[in-house]
């Protein structure tokens, strides 16, 4: 028997249908490798040091042997901060046997859409120096 595959999302609570969009491109990008509808690890998203319960839970399931592979829509998902989420890629794959995908790059951009970002300082600055 084939262990079904986790898919890990973050989502605003205040965007369900944003949610429901990311999660039709996972499971049809799991269809498309040929697996099984994935298990959903879901947390929210309201601000990058909130604790992820459901991550947490997926690594105890992986550590017990229920999943080897994790679908997400992009590595944002662990952390805005590029560092922090590599960092969580390198723990997960250590528990030994986890794969992790990301979504193709027109899938993840489509799934990427509804979630916030950090904002971005578009200030300009006024071009001269202080005297």
């Amino acid at each position: 028997m084939t262990l079904p595959p986790a898919a890990y999302l973050r989502y605003d609570p205040d965007d369900l249908a944003g949610l429901a969009g990311r999660l039709d491109g996972v499971r049809a990008f799991a269809a498309r490798l040929g697996l099984p509808d994935p298990v959903f690890y879901l947390d929210h998203n309201r601000a990058a040091h909130d604790p992820r319960p459901y991550l947490h839970q997926f690594a105890r399931a992986a550590r017990r042997g229920s999943h080897h592979l994790l679908l997400v829509p992009g590595l944002w998902v662990f952390s805005p901060d590029d560092t922090r989420a590599r960092l969580t890629v390198r723990r997960l794959m250590a528990i030994g046997g986890v794969r992790i995908l990301q979504l193709p790059p027109t899938t993840a951009r489509r799934a990427a859409a509804s979630t916030p970002r950090p904002a971005r300082d578009t200030r300009r600055s006024a071009g001269g120096s202080r005297a």
